[in-house]
């Protein structure tokens, strides 16, 4: 562990009062140390490093300054520090918030004409295990704030025992960008999900998400996609490349975040949703076939995600096909570096290889498309090949595609190899287990989303719906008005199809209003507390679909 060090800053709290905010502050790693890792990493294991997790030890009450609000209600406030980093997390080893209390994270203040602002997160994040990690907060310093009303009811737990140190593939917008990466994101050839070459895939986009990892020191990259099972009960299944995870310590499953609906607005956007995020997945079954790059088998790995999702996020469990037949067609759907949500397109059928493992992978070759030429990087290994019926055949594993190279092959391990074949493992540990609970025999299986239905997730699923409505909704000239707007925002909505709720975001893609829709009748929205910019207004259906606008405040 580096060394550490403490300070005192003097701040003003709200212009009224100064307080004494504590500083903890740890050694920042060698960068260039952590680039040559990095580089060795997609050389030798095909993980994608992102950031390394630096050893704390600290109590946040032992540390943070107390004060009481005119409520009644008490605030702590805790600085922590590194020297030097474009952004940082906070692990905790006790973790467990009272109802009735919140923790947030802020950038340090000053730092941004706009203060990031992460949370605030509740009892709803606690876990019997204890262990809790942050998300990405910019800058090399962050204030923790930790609020709990009069009336909460037992003790909070928050000790630290790591600080997340990111040096690349952050993707932050605008002057969160420390690093001044591309402002595209991953390489410029990829195809965001939301250009046309997504229109038939919107099931399918809602599946994939994005898997940061913590494992051994090193915080790490990788894609995944929700699967259904034959019970269609909705089990929150997660489907990914062993390789990405192989060497996680029994305590490090539940830090895992896994992200949804990363994506931007529109194609080749400058703005995307970011805060749909569970912490923690139950490890379940793997493939147990990865030294290193040389994999002895077909490199699956199946999670469940701990927490429950919300059904607003529209988690999609996708369906699968364990048949071995050859696609003749399809798509990938990824988070590369992990960056936003992109597919890449193959229209030749897809061929047996053995440049693993002797008949465990399919050899995939990329199409140029309507957009771009899509290919895969460092970031989309265990994201899911979809075939021409919109079923997963595979999960990648790695290749040789990218950019400057667009028609090299990538590899996906086979499902079939995954459902029964040859892999280093006991007869229980293969996926059919898992995925077919029910011991149906089945081979096949659609998708579905989460529905009222009295089987939750079954064939019959909402996901014809949400296409008929996504249509409408892409379709049909809504309007917000007056556009720019000073105080209200007035739709203009036909009632053909059943609203649901209206959401707001800023140029972040940070939530910052949310109304329900009652009835048939969209409410004017009240805007008048935010100030003058740019923002999105998203509609969502009664069945899930959403479609989003661009509006502008002045004054």
């Amino acid at each position: 562990m580096g060394m550490m060090f403490f300070a005192i800053l003097n701040a003003q709290s709200q212009g009224e009062r100064q307080i004494e905010i504590p500083l903890l502050e740890l050694e920042s790693p060698n960068v260039e140390q952590l680039w040559a890792r990095a580089f060795w990493h997609e050389e030798h294991t095909g993980k994608t490093l992102q950031g390394e997790i630096l050893e704390a030890d600290w109590d946040f009450f032992d540390h943070a300054t107390q004060s009481t609000l005119p409520n009644g209600d008490s605030v702590w406030k805790l600085r922590i520090r590194v020297q030097g980093a474009p952004a940082l997390c906070a692990y905790f080893n006790e973790f467990h918030l009272p109802i009735g209390s919140t923790l947030s994270f802020e950038s340090e203040t000053g730092r941004f004409e706009v203060p990031y602002k992460e949370g605030p997160f509740d009892f709803s994040e606690n876990n019997d295990h204890g262990q809790w990690v942050s998300g990405e907060i910019p800058g090399d310093e962050f204030i923790m704030v930790y609020e709990q009303s009069q009336e909460a009811v037992g003790d909070a737990q928050l000790h630290l025992n790591g600080i997340g140190f990111f040096f690349r593939n952050l993707w932050l917008d605008g002057e969160y960008d420390l690093l001044a990466e591309n402002n595209r994101g991953s390489d410029p050839c990829q195809v965001d999900v939301m250009c046309p070459e997504g229109e038939g895939w919107l099931c399918q986009r809602d599946a994939v998400v994005r898997l940061r990892i913590s494992m051994g020191g090193g915080i790490y990259l990788c894609s995944g996609a929700m699967v259904n099972n034959t019970a269609q009960d909705c089990r929150q299944l997660l489907l990914s490349s062993f390789h990405c995870a192989d060497d996680m310590a029994e305590n490090e499953w539940a830090l895992m975040k896994v992200r949804f609906n990363y994506e931007y607005f529109e194609c080749d956007g400058a703005s995307s949703f970011n805060s749909h995020v569970r912490t923690g997945v139950y490890f379940l079954t793997s493939s147990d076939d990865a030294v290193g790059n040389n994999i002895n088998g077909s490199d699956f790995l199946l999670l469940e995600v701990e927490d429950p999702i919300f059904d607003s996020w529209t988690p999609f469990y996708a369906g699968w096909d364990v048949t071995g037949l050859s696609p003749t067609e399809g798509v990938g759907i990824h988070h590369p570096s992990g960056d936003r949500k992109k597919i890449s397109t193959f229209t030749t059928t897809a061929t047996n290889s053995s440049v693993y493992h002797p008949g465990a992978h399919w050899r995939v070759y990329w199409q140029e498309t309507e957009t771009n030429h899509g290919v895969t990087e460092g970031g989309s290994s265990g994201s899911p090949l979809f075939d021409q019926n919109q079923r997963i055949v595979g999960t990648l594993t790695g290749g040789a595609s990218f950019c400057d190279s667009p028609n090299a092959p990538d590899y996906y391990g086979k499902m079939s190899y995954h459902w029964d074949g040859n892999n280093p493992i006991t007869e229980q540990e293969k996926l059919y287990n898992f995925l077919d609970p029910l011991e149906t025999g089945q081979e096949i299986l659609d998708g579905s989303y989460v529905t009222e239905l009295e089987v939750p997730c079954a064939e019959q699923s909402i996901c014809g719906v949400v296409d008929i409505e996504e249509e409408w909704l892409v379709s049909n000239d809504w309007k917000i008005r007056p556009n720019p707007a000073q105080s209200h925002l007035y739709i203009d909505w036909s009632g053909e199809i059943q609203a649901d709720q209206l959401r707001i975001y800023d140029q972040m893609g940070r939530q910052v209003g949310r109304h329900n829709v009652f009835g048939m009748r969209v409410p004017d929205v009240d805007v008048s507390g935010l100030v003058p910019g740019f923002y999105y207004l998203t509609l969502e259906t009664e069945h899930g679909a959403t479609a989003t606008r661009q509006f502008i405040i002045e004054r």
